[in-house]
């Protein structure tokens, strides 16, 4: 393996052309290095007792935890705390490392989104933490300890992805949008926790549009680390690179969103409870899990959709199957929308006729007060 192969990633696995002739994207699954750098600073902070593993984490986090364990008085991992303590957290770490270029350089690859600044305090905060991250790397060799258990990670992606046929989610989730990511990174996490994933957006320069899923392990295995697998893990693509089509689409009408405030205010505390804090990042989040409905069933066959609805009903997400007729609509009225954007505030609109029609009077003045 050469010097530059190690660079840029150790463990590139799986680089799949689409079988769809019509788009030229491409997939990468993968173990990062970067996002192991940042889940080993992660590790030694009071994120992991809030998203830490039970009995203690699989082998490969063990030994990752323990070889940090002699740099928790280093910058990165102070400045780590006090990005968590500020509410850096669930999404946004990974979608910092996303940004980032391979190791050893660690330098900025596409430029911080507003989201991420917003998230952090500002962008010299982000700053700040990939340059001591880059310090860290250098310092602590971990670029040595990730070549030494490079083949075994190796080994858990080709067995988490046996099965899996990531070709099948990014091919409906295109047709169904209507446009293309440049590409597709699915990110295996081993030493995030629990089960389940993040989805992370980047727009570059050209305007083209690169989509993350970072999959975290199961958080159970004491042994070798677990994630989804076939059926489960396309499922779970389709949700979290789902995002980088549904959030941009939505977050074009800020206004719009905004005034939909009683349907969150409904189960806002239900959402606050899952990280979902805004009426924005609820309707991104709703109207997501219509989409996963709709796939499953068109993927999977049509007796898992009631199941599906009921999932998603049973976690707050009440508009789950009328988000999904909207849907319905817009896929029987392609000629008239072409790309989902079209569709948007078709599907807003109705959003409005449902809050006017359902929420109480109450609920539609707690939506205009300032709480």
């Amino acid at each position: 393996m050469t010097k530059k192969m190690l660079m840029l990633g150790l463990s590139l696995l799986i680089v799949a052309a689409a079988v769809c002739p019509s788009t030229a994207s491409e997939i990468y699954v993968r173990i990062s290095p970067e996002m192991e750098l940042l889940s080993g600073v992660l590790s030694q902070i009071s994120w992991i007792a809030h998203r830490g593993p039970a009995n203690g984490g699989n082998e490969y986090f063990r030994a990752l935890q323990e070889f940090f364990d002699p740099y928790r008085e280093h910058e990165a991992v102070k400045i780590a705390q006090r990005l968590t303590d500020r509410g850096f957290t669930y999404d946004a770490p990974p979608a910092f490392a996303a940004h980032l270029g391979p190791l050893p350089d660690l330098e900025l690859a596409y430029e911080y989104s507003e989201y991420l600044i917003q998230r952090a305090g500002s962008r010299k905060n982000l700053e700040d933490f990939r340059l001591a991250l880059k310090t860290l790397a250098e310092e602590a060799r971990f670029m040595d300890f990730y070549a030494a258990w490079e083949p075994y990670l190796a080994e858990i992606v080709a067995e988490t992805t046996a099965e899996f046929e990531p070709e099948t989610a990014k091919g409906w989730l295109e047709q169904f949008f209507g446009w293309e990511a440049a590409e597709f990174h699915l990110i295996l996490a081993p030493a995030m926790f629990p089960g389940g994933g993040y989805g992370v957006t980047i727009d570059t320069p050209d305007g083209g549009l690169i989509a993350y899923q970072i999959t975290r392990e199961n958080g159970i295995s004491t042994d070798r680390p677990e994630f989804p697998t076939g059926q489960s893990l396309e499922q779970l693509t389709v949700h979290e690179l789902g995002h980088s089509f549904v959030n941009p689409s939505i977050d074009a009408y800020p206004k719009e969103v905004n005034k939909l405030r009683p349907l969150y205010n409904r189960v806002r505390s239900e959402m606050e409870r899952q990280a979902y804090g805004s009426v924005g990042i609820f309707l991104n989040e709703q109207v997501l899990r219509a989409v996963e409905v709709l796939a499953a069933g068109e993927l999977y066959g049509a007796a898992v959709v009631e199941e599906q609805i009921a999932y998603h009903e049973n976690r707050g997400f009440y508009l789950t199957r009328f988000v999904l007729e909207q849907l319905e609509v817009y896929q029987s009225n392609r000629d008239q929308y072409p790309t989902f954007r079209e569709f948007v505030p078709v599907l807003l609109s109705q959003l409005a006729d449902y809050q006017a029609e359902n929420c109480s009077w109450w609920e539609k003045l707690r939506g205009i007060l300032p709480f």
